[in-house]
C-alpha cells in the first residue's frame, strides 16, 4: 500500500495520518471537507505540507461528484471520529459518501484492492445500531463484496493539533474556564502519533476487522487530566459497551503521558505566537 485517500485531511486525526503518510512515501488525496466555519489554523497545515508533489488536495463536494480511477492497493479513511467530536456529522453527508461513492464504485474498490479504514468515536458503541446503523448497513454490503473493511473505535486522542473542543487543549491554551464536553470520552487516552502507528499495523492485515483501542497505560485519561490539574466526574458509565465481536487492541505509548502533553504544550504555544503577529 503506498497510496491513501484521506476523508478530513485537515482534522485532527486525518492532518495527522496525511504527515505520517507523506513521510513514509505514499501519493495522497487529501480531502477537504468545509465545516461551514473555516479552521483557524488551515493555512499553517497547508504550509506545514508544503510544496509536495505526492500530496493533492480537494474539495469533498468535488471529490464526490468526480468520477476518479481508483489506483491499485488504495487505502481510504473515513474520519467520523473528529466531526462527532465537533458536533458536525452533518458535514460528512452520510448518504451521500455511502451511495455517490462507496456503492458506485464498489467494483473498482474491489477490483483494485483497497481497503477502507473508519475512525469512529468509542461512544457510538454504546448503541451500535442506532448511532450509525446507515454506516454499519454499508460496512456489511462492502465485506460482502469483498473489500476488506477496517473499523476503529477510538477513545480520546491527544497530541499536536488537538481541537479546541478537548479539554485538553483548552487547558493547554490557559483558558479561564476549561469545559469538558459529553461528547469527549474520559475513561480512556492515547497519544496521536501512538494511535497512527497502531492503526497503519493493520494495513498488513488484508482481511479488515473490528477494533476497539485502548492504551497500555491504565486511567490514561485520568493522569492527564490531574497532571493538568482538571477538575472533573467520572458521571459517564461505560460498562455497558455493545462489543459483540469487537477486538480489543491495545496501543502501546511512546513516551510518557506528561511527555505527550508538553509536547502538545509546545505546539501550541508556537502557533498561538505565530498568530498573534
Amino acid at each position: 500500500m503506498d497510496r491513501a485517500v484521506i476523508l478530513g485531511a485537515y482534522e485532527f486525526i486525518g492532518f495527522s495520518l496525511c504527515k505520517y503518510l507523506l513521510d513514509q512515501g505514499f501519493e495522497i488525496d487529501g480531502i477537504h471537507i468545509n465545516k461551514g466555519e473555516e479552521d483557524l489554523y488551515l493555512n499553517e497545515k497547508r504550509l506545514e505540507i508544503g510544496r509536495n508533489a505526492n500530496f493533492y488536495e480537494m474539495n469533498y463536494s468535488e471529490w464526490l461528484e468526480t468520477q476518479k480511477e481508483i489506483k491499485e492497493d488504495t487505502v481510504l479513511f473515513i474520519d467520523f471520529y473528529d466531526f462527532y467530536l465537533k458536533n458536525n456529522l452533518s458535514a460528512l453527508r452520510e448518504n451521500e459518501l455511502i451511495e455517490k461513492y462507496l456503492f458506485n464504485n464498489m467494483n473498482e474498490l474491489e477490483k483494485s484492492h483497497s481497503i477502507i479504514m473508519f475512525l469512529f468515536p468509542l461512544q457510538w458503541l454504546k448503541d451500535i445500531n442506532r448511532a450509525h446503523s446507515r454506516c454499519e448497513t454499508a460496512i456489511e454490503l462492502l465485506k460482502r463484496n469483498n473489500i476488506a473493511v477496517y473499523s476503529f473505535y477510538l477513545p480520546a486522542i491527544y497530541g499536536p493539533w488537538q481541537p479546541e473542543e478537548f479539554i485538553f487543549h483548552q487547558a493547554l491554551a490557559d483558558r479561564k474556564r476549561a469545559e469538558l464536553s459529553n461528547r469527549e470520552w474520559i475513561h480512556d487516552a492515547i497519544f496521536i502519533d501512538d494511535l497512527i502507528h497502531s492503526i497503519m499495523e493493520e494495513t498488513k492485515n488484508i482481511q479488515g476487522g473490528t477494533y476497539l483501542l485502548k492504551s497500555s497505560l491504565p486511567g490514561h485519561w485520568q493522569k492527564c487530566a490531574e497532571y493538568l490539574s482538571l477538575e472533573y466526574s467520572l458521571n459517564h458509565r461505560h460498562d455497558d459497551l455493545e462489543k459483540g465481536k469487537i477486538i480489543e487492541k491495545t496501543v502501546k505509548n511512546s513516551m510518557k503521558y506528561s511527555e505527550g502533553l508538553e509536547k502538545q504544550r509546545g505546539h501550541l504555544n508556537a502557533l498561538l505566537n505565530r498568530n498573534e503577529y
